[in-house]
């Protein structure tokens, strides 16, 4: 691939019930350095830099080397809505990686 070529991505969340926060730490779990502005991120790796709208819920990328893998974005950004979720009620929860190499929740509900 030459050198000059950028490569982009789009993934939409819903504008109405994401939570930008969360999808902020998410990409920061994934080594993201992510920046909040008022019209939402603002989002780079060093390879790779995009942005999300929360108005429209679209998260956009452009990267000289690699491109955003959304499905990523997405089960880092579910992992947060879990753990926000468990602490609201106060449940404890571990995460592990799987066998086949997917990500678990074990949760602990209080008595």
């Amino acid at each position: 691939m030459p050198c000059d070529t950028v490569i982009t991505s789009t993934c939409e969340f819903l504008s109405t019930s994401t939570d930008v926060h969360l999808l902020a730490e998410g990409l920061r779990s994934l080594g993201y350095q992510v920046r909040e502005t008022e019209q939402g991120l603002q989002f780079t790796n060093g390879t790779l830099s995009g942005t999300y709208d929360k108005r429209t819920g679209r998260l956009q990328s452009a990267g000289r080397y690699d491109t955003l893998d959304t499905a990523e974005v997405k089960r880092a950004y579910s992992e947060q809505v879990v753990n926000s979720q468990a602490k609201k009620f106060g449940w404890k929860i571990s995460w592990k990686t799987n066998t086949a190499g997917e990500r678990e929740a074990e949760v602990e509900k209080r008595a």
